[in-house]
């Protein structure tokens, strides 16, 4: 489905007026949305629409086809709406995606620690790191880093690059860039002055922003598989 990506452009965008153009049991096609689709470990937004002086709980988003999951009755076809975000979740959730930019800089260019996963919650994340020298204390310095850079207050900027510029700069490509092969331009989120790399999340607009980093727990799930999971205070 054709759905124009709001968030794309504006992370801060709380509320967006659209028309339904399709439609099926488990929810509704909109012609532009600000909901987040899901993808790269932060989850899709929640919120409502509000169609002809009714109110439809929007559970989630589709990522493969943009569907907005509403259970039981749906606004008609062709009929213009209000999407509504669940801001506090999706703010809190803005700022864990930007920590954990954060971190992957900072443990990659202090460290040579490499994040090959993570999860996204409501302040609060999950991060898998391949390094065979990790240990708690490493990653309790990696996070006491982290907020150093986090009290600089960088400003943090996304737009887009054509997929030309985006292959001549491997330092973009921190995931497979096979997964950006059908794009013609692609995203990038820049921290000013210390990270760059592709991204289709929402993120906050400042460093401070974020708060305090905190580091909750630490695990080894092998030689060189580690996980650690933070919170923002």
């Amino acid at each position: 489905m054709n759905t124009e990506l709001l968030y794309l452009e504006d992370s801060y965008l709380k509320e967006f007026k659209a028309r339904v153009i399709d439609r099926s049991d488990e929810g509704i096609y909109l012609d532009r949305t600000a909901f987040y689709l899901g993808g790269g470990g932060q989850p899709a937004d929640t919120g409502k629409i509000i169609a002809n002086g009714k109110e439809y709980v929007v559970t989630g988003v589709r990522r493969e086809d943009a569907l907005h999951l509403i259970e039981g009755e749906k606004p008609e076809i062709g009929e213009e709406v209000k999407g509504i975000i669940n801001w506090e979740r999706r703010y809190k959730i803005m700022r864990t995606h930007t920590a954990v930019h954060v971190i992957s800089g900072v443990a990659y260019q202090q460290f040579g620690v490499v994040i090959t996963g993570n999860q996204l919650y409501e302040g609060r994340a999950r991060l898998d790191l391949s390094f065979e020298n990790m240990s708690k204390e490493l990653a309790m310095q990696i996070i006491e880093e982290s907020n150093k850079v986090v009290k600089k207050d960088l400003p943090v900027r996304w737009y887009f690059i054509s997929k030309e510029e985006f292959k001549n700069r491997p330092e973009l490509m921190r995931v497979n860039p096979k997964l950006y092969e059908k794009y013609d331009k692609i995203r990038v989120v820049e921290i000013e002055g210390f990270d760059i790399q592709a991204d289709g999340g929402t993120h906050v607009k400042h460093l401070a922003e974020i708060g305090k980093i905190e580091l909750q727990k630490y695990e080894s799930k092998g030689k060189k598989n580690k996980r650690i999971y933070i919170v923002l205070s």
